[in-house]
């Protein structure tokens, strides 16, 4: 009777042994899953800062007209 109670545990073990082994498996796909998003969004945000500077940087820079008033202000 102790050895059936021993099979039995045994198996039992490893039924759970293969129910976490999937779940690992799916944890680690989610996981991956998660990175190639997060990975996304860091892309997104490094694109809407270089957006950002540029147009920063555009803004700094003076307006045709004055630009044009200059070349063609004489020269003292």
């Amino acid at each position: 009777q102790a050895l059936e109670e021993l099979n039995r545990m045994t198996m039992e073990n490893a039924q759970y042994s293969e129910v976490n082994a999937k779940s690992s498996s799916q944890l680690s796909q989610q996981a991956e899953e998660l990175l190639a998003v997060v990975h996304q969004f860091r892309l997104w945000e490094e694109e809407e800062e270089e957006r950002e500077e540029m147009e920063h940087n555009l803004a700094a820079l003076p307006d045709p007209e004055e630009l044009e008033a200059v070349e063609t202000a004489p020269a003292n």
